[in-house]
């Protein structure tokens, strides 16, 4: 079997999103190429059919639910969502083969960070910052998703914003799962706000909460890596931080300094920041190492 389709392509979504209203024929046929969309790929819809245990006429009805003209364009969709989901396998394995001692390689990886900082800068558009930072400070809540490299972002975020704003933060895409930031959320509305975190590949966990909170009216804030993001597409508000890296899927290195750049503004704009981290100091006093 080959490996499942990645939820990130828009095949996946689209999959994804007629689901629920398939007949069981169509499902059979979507669990089949979404578990084996290599093999897919490959056949002609007689092999398919076939194979998912429906037929010809169910895949070729299928195809067209999912808003295809036909198999051939359905096929085409596949091959593409295939090439996204193993792009970063194959920059790796063409990476590794290049020349280069071990330390160019470090010395490299440092270089492509310094890049992806001067675009985040080179991207910052002042009216979205003074937007972002005026709702951080007058949200009655705040919300946080992410996962994967994104988890660690958004979780500095928590400790930061907990500490410098007024409001409520509540991780609410940790490690419980959907439903349990579902359950945190159902109270949320305009005077709340969402902040998301989402790097390649894109969690869908957190493109789906940010598209539930906007059906609740809740304003939400997104750091994510360029335009073509599906977070772009949602928020309110959006912060960019490149995630290239020559040899991994991602690099969480410019969002975790865009992340910080937030906490800091955040806490030059609160005129008592220097009494909270003078109470947080005192209160660790003896926990440092002096």
């Amino acid at each position: 079997m080959s490996q499942p389709l990645r939820p990130t392509t828009d095949l996946a979504n689209r999959i994804a999103g007629a689901y629920p209203s398939l007949s069981a024929g169509h499902r059979k046929a979507a669990d089949f190429v979404l578990q084996n969309p290599l093999d897919t790929a490959t056949m002609t819809i007689e092999g398919f059919g076939a194979q998912s245990g429906t037929s010809t006429a169910t895949v070729t009805r299928f195809v067209r639910v999912l808003g295809f003209a036909g198999y051939g364009e359905f096929r085409a969709a596949l091959s593409a969502a295939l090439k996204l989901a193993m792009a970063p396998v194959d920059g790796f394995a063409d990476a590794r083969a290049a020349a280069g001692s071990t330390f160019a390689t470090l010395a490299g990886a440092l270089r492509d960070q310094a890049a992806n900082f001067d675009e985040a800068i080179s991207q910052l558009d002042e009216a979205v910052v003074l937007r972002a930072v005026a709702t951080l400070l007058g949200a009655r809540r705040i919300f946080l998703l992410g996962s994967g490299a994104s988890h660690h972002v958004a979780s500095f975020l928590e400790d930061g914003f907990a500490l410098y704003l007024d409001a409520d933060v509540i991780f609410a895409a940790s490690r419980g799962g959907p439903e349990r930031a579902i359950r945190h959320m159902l109270s949320a509305g305009p005077e709340d706000l969402v902040v998301a975190v989402s790097i390649p590949r894109y969690s869908r966990t957190t493109v789906d909460l940010c598209h539930f909170a906007r059906k609740r009216g809740v304003p939400v804030l997104a750091l994510t890596d360029a335009a073509t993001s599906p977070l772009a597409r949602i928020a309110d508000m959006t912060l960019y931080a490149p995630a290239r890296n020559r040899l991994l899927p991602n690099s969480p290195t410019a969002a975790f300094a865009l992340a910080d750049g937030l906490v800091t503004t955040i806490a030059k704009e609160r005129p008592d920041a220097v009494e909270t981290l003078k109470g947080l100091s005192e209160g660790l006093l003896w926990t440092f190492h002096h």
